[in-house]
């Protein structure tokens, strides 16, 4: 038990029991360690300093206005779209100015089971069906309407209807509104891309900006072998414009019409000026049109050479003089070979009958018709008279 009253000097060692009353008047020096437990009363004054941790529990008061697109929890798998979207659903406050149509995802059971009477596409659908009258229009004014991030209204595919796009109508087939996570988007580019990616720029309304040129092959065009530009390109050649489209008519149809560029140049082929060679008189004429030694427009099996000397020489060798125009005229000799096709024969010159053109090298020759006809067609009794 401490004395009733203190002594005038203090021991020269504390005592090793503190003593069981606290002082009244607090050290000025505070202790080196803090005490286990927290005072049971707060501080008046907050901390400068935030705690590091959020709480546990939200606040009691939610924000005035609310989000226009809440905020959505991931899933575990990946969507089959980008965004996850929410059907509208009415929402009764109790007050006056606060009733209307929300889409955040958060009806009530009784609404989500049972989407054609409760659930809608569109905030208007929503608005029209459960606050029409004098509350449509505050309704339709809760969310700002050119807010980027609200979305008013959700798209479907057209399939009933004129089927060449995405609409967003409030009027989708049941069917669609109780799966509207695979069949609704947010936005006209999702459902385009969802369901008419095969015609993607037709359900946009738009036309894609050409990279590459505006010919393109007529495939179309009722057997004709050309290219156009007439601003008709077809949807599909939008997708690999650098295979389809050409900045040029002569690009276009050599790279489509390569085995035809006369027809699908028309009126511009120049022709390649190369040299291909004409069997019928065993020569070698240009690629080109014109005069001789333009022999037209080369077709695409025939086999082109840089001169006429390289064309005779590797196509007519055994007639190289004839075929580069150095050798004299032949006129023939006189002599009768067999035209089988007449079944008759004929003379070994150029010009009117009897004469049937220059005999070839394999052809055996006679002296006489007669002759001829004796030795190689017997049995043609009208031989000598043909």
């Amino acid at each position: 038990m401490p004395s009733d009253v203190p002594s005038l000097e203090p021991s020269s060692q504390p005592s090793s029991q503190p003593s069981s009353m606290p002082s009244d008047v607090p050290s000025m020096e505070p202790s080196s360690q803090p005490s286990s437990q927290p005072s049971s009363m707060p501080s008046d004054m907050p901390s400068l300093q935030p705690s590091s941790q959020p709480s546990d529990v939200p606040s009691s008061e939610p924000s005035s206005t609310p989000s226009c697109t809440p905020s959505a929890s991931p899933t575990e798998a990946p969507s089959r779209q980008d965004n996850i979207v929410f059907l509208f659903y009415p929402e009764w406050t109790g007050t006056s100015d606060g009733d209307g149509c929300r889409n955040d995802g958060e009806e009530e059971d009784y609404m989500a089971v049972n989407p054609s009477q409760w659930l809608s596409s569109t905030m208007e659908a929503c608005c029209n069906k459960f606050f029409s009258g004098y509350q449509f229009d505050s309704c339709m004014g809760r969310f700002p309407k050119n807010d980027d991030d609200c979305i008013l209204k959700l798209y479907y595919p057209d399939w009933s209807g004129s089927n060449e796009g995405c609409i967003a109508d409030g009027k989708e087939p049941y069917y669609m509104l109780s799966n509207h996570g695979y069949f609704l988007s947010s936005t006209l580019e999702e459902c385009c891309q969802n369901f008419y990616q095969w015609d993607y720029f037709s359900c946009l309304g738009t036309t894609p900006t050409l990279t590459n040129g505006e010919y393109y092959p007529n495939w179309s065009g009722g057997g004709s072998n050309t290219c156009v530009k007439d601003g008709n390109v077809p949807e599909y050649m939008f997708y690999d414009q650098s295979w389809y489209l050409s900045p040029t008519l002569q690009k276009c149809c050599e790279k489509h019409y390569h085995w035809n560029l006369h027809e699908c140049l028309g009126s511009l082929f120049v022709g390649t000026e190369k040299w291909y060679p004409e069997w019928g008189t065993d020569t070698c004429v240009q690629d080109c049109e014109g005069a001789s030694p333009c022999g037209g427009a080369a077709e695409s099996w025939n086999d082109l050479y840089s001169s006429r000397d390289q064309c005779c020489t590797m196509r007519f060798s055994w007639n190289k003089e004839v075929c580069m125009g150095s050798a004299a005229v032949d006129v023939g000799s006189a002599q009768w070979y067999v035209s089988w096709g007449s079944h008759t024969c004929v003379q070994d010159c150029v010009g009117a009958s009897p004469c049937g053109g220059l005999a070839e090298n394999w052809d055996q020759l006679f002296s006489s018709k007669s002759n001829c006809c004796d030795e190689k067609l017997p049995w043609v009794a009208k031989c000598e008279t043909l």
